[in-house]
């Protein structure tokens, strides 16, 4: 008997417990998932990764219906399917699992808003087997890369998926509101089950091209302690760094951005922070990758394609320092290259270094679902305490980055503002500032 012989196929909608049921057992649930995920059966990677690939398949292929004209209503409901029998694509058994969408019309109308368009969300989850990939930041969570890079399926905690199906409403009309927000452009919600194991599952647009190359990449928080990039990371071929590695190694004078783009940028974020705070929400970062035009090529490159990149992202970045785009030039499309092969240059941001390279950025939150419940009020006092009985201890309460979401929205925006992101000098300017001594305060935690 094959699959499909033996598919069960329903639709259920949510029932039982409410969303403020879920919420207010979730103090409970948080003390107990640990003891949850210590006894949950191990699946291997690629058994999740083969289901993710058949499960977006099949729930993609039956939604048939146009994108809705007004506000979708189905915050509730799931899609479930049930998979009996499966095998691999080497005939390798995998054990019956289900795969259930959250929210389908929902995601479906956030895809049509962000311009992902469903046969190319299909074929890049699809066509192609996924792969494992590094987190950035800082949460336990796994990260599935498409083979072509344009998106990403990240494994949710069970605090975070209690997050999101609470502020998905909020979410959803928030972003149809700020079509320039640079909050994750999320484009599904998923659930594994095999078994007893459950495994939540979040896709995104994915914020950093491949077929441009990175230079430097940072996860960029706003707090100092631990936030250094471990001997480990730094063997990475691109390493996360971290806030103490950009105020001090890099950057420590900060990125300069023309004063029209800088202010938008800062608005931006201001503006994203503030819907965070709504969200009760707090540990994002925003994560920069660099692109460095005037970065010398490698012995290892492709010199045509390095060439033909390096005149893409040079008219890119001319393009735009030259013109008054302000908030455009945060993401703007890829009609201002010349070479639309290298559309992926599209949502870069111009900039220069303190030394006078010309740069392109691509800048987007991540980690935006840790709320500020019991488990991080409790960290965060443990923390401040040990800060205060600590004898000779001079780090402050502002250092930590666990903070209530008042707090750390306005620290990180202070951070961003004042360290990060600069409004541009003339090259006389730079020269002069790039030569005075950087004050190093390292933290040594």
């Amino acid at each position: 008997m094959t699959v499909l012989d033996v598919i069960i196929e329903r639709f259920i909608t949510v029932s039982g417990p409410t969303l403020e049921d879920l919420l207010a057992k979730n103090v409970d649930m948080e003390f107990n998932q640990k003891l949850v995920d210590d006894n949950e059966e191990i699946f291997t990677t690629q058994q999740i990764m083969d289901s993710i690939q058949l499960g977006v398949k099949y729930e993609m292929e039956k939604r048939t219906q146009p994108v809705p004209d007004s506000f979708p209503d189905d915050f509730k409901d799931i899609s479930m399917k049930m998979f009996y029998n499966w095998r691999d694509i080497n005939n390798n058994n995998i054990q019956d699992f289900s795969y259930s969408t959250y929210a389908p019309s929902t995601f479906h109308y956030l895809r049509h808003l962000f311009g992902i368009g469903e046969n190319d969300y299909v074929t890049s989850f699809c066509k192609s087997p996924l792969h494992e990939m590094s987190n950035p930041g800082n949460s336990k969570s796994k990260l599935y890369l498409t083979s072509n890079d344009k998106f990403i399926m990240k494994t949710v905690q069970h605090n975070e998926y209690i997050s999101l199906l609470g502020l998905l409403f909020t979410y959803t009309t928030y972003m149809n509101e700020n079509r320039k927000s640079l909050l994750p452009k999320c484009s599904g919600f998923y659930n594994f089950q095999c078994k007893s194991t459950y495994t939540k599952l979040l896709s995104m647009k994915n914020l950093l091209p491949s077929d441009i190359k990175i230079h430097q990449k940072f996860d960029l928080k706003g707090s100092t302690i631990g936030r250094k990039a471990s001997d480990n990371e730094r063997k990475k071929k691109l390493p996360t760094f971290k806030d103490l590695d950009f105020n001090y190694e890099f950057h420590p004078k900060g990125i300069f951005l023309k004063p029209d783009t800088h202010l938008a940028l800062l608005k931006t974020i201001e503006k994203d922070c503030e819907i965070l705070k709504e969200f009760n929400v707090m540990d994002y970062s925003i994560l920069i990758g660099v692109h460095n035009i005037d970065s010398p090529s490698q012995a290892d490159e492709n010199t045509s394609t390095t060439e033909a990149l390096r005149k893409a992202a040079t008219d890119r970045w001319e393009s735009l320092m030259a013109d008054s785009l302000g908030e455009k030039s945060i993401q703007a499309e890829a009609w201002t290259l010349s070479d639309k092969n290298h559309a992926s240059l599209s949502g870069s941001i111009p900039a220069k270094s303190v030394y006078g390279d010309r740069l392109l950025l691509f800048v987007g939150f991540i980690d935006i679902l840790v709320p500020f419940r019991i488990i991080k009020n409790l960290d965060y006092r443990l923390i401040l305490f040990k800060l205060k009985v600590t004898p000779g201890e001079t780090e402050t309460a502002d250092c930590i980055s666990v903070q209530p979401p008042g707090l750390y929205a306005s620290r990180f925006l202070k951070y961003m503002t004042d360290t990060v992101f600069k409004p541009m000098l003339s090259p006389q300017e730079l020269e002069k500032l790039s030569r005075q001594p950087v004050d190093m305060k390292l933290s040594s935690k």
